[in-house]
């Protein structure tokens, strides 16, 4: 019976949530869901040009190292400055899951309007997200984790909303 919601649950979430699977920088292929199960997931967009997503992505990068959470970095630059982008990425080590977004699909699927645009999910679906990112930002997105590792932790992946 546990398994069975499980599974209804997630398709309730799936249903809102814009992506199933993501093909990454590397030619791999990302399932959200198995990546959902273990913990957090922050999905940024992101652009070279962009002062502000860098700075988000550099503050982002010590949670992702700290292991709390993953990150997926979209990057809304265009297929034509790639390898800038590769290159920019090599640069600054950030130990994310890459996305080149060739024809803003992804961009328009979320929904984004602006950039950075960030997003916070979990099993439970969306849990917050951010146009622009200021650190009263960071400092609510820092408390959100705390709260969602807790229920990860306690409750196997599973957080619940109040």
């Amino acid at each position: 019976m546990e398994v069975r919601m499980y599974h209804i649950a997630l398709i309730f979430i799936l249903s809102f949530f814009p992506l199933d699977k993501v093909k990454t920088l590397d030619g791999n292929e990302v399932s959200l869901d198995s990546l959902l199960k273990e913990k957090p997931v922050y999905i940024s967009f992101w652009a070279l040009w962009c002062k502000g997503c860098i700075k988000e992505l550099n503050q982002i990068k010590e949670l992702a190292d700290s292991g709390k959470i993953y990150v997926i970095a979209i990057n809304e630059d265009g297929s034509r400055k790639l390898n800038r982008v590769k290159n920019f990425l090599k640069s600054r080590g950030w130990n994310f899951i890459h996305v080149i977004d060739k024809s803003q699909e992804l961009m328009r699927k979320f929904r984004v309007i602006a950039l950075p645009s960030s997003f916070l999910y979990s099993k439970s679906g969306l849990e917050h997200k951010f146009t622009g990112f200021s650190q009263k930002d960071y400092k609510q997105l820092l408390l959100k984790i705390k709260e969602l590792e807790m229920y990860y932790g306690k409750h196997n992946g599973s957080p619940e909303h109040n």
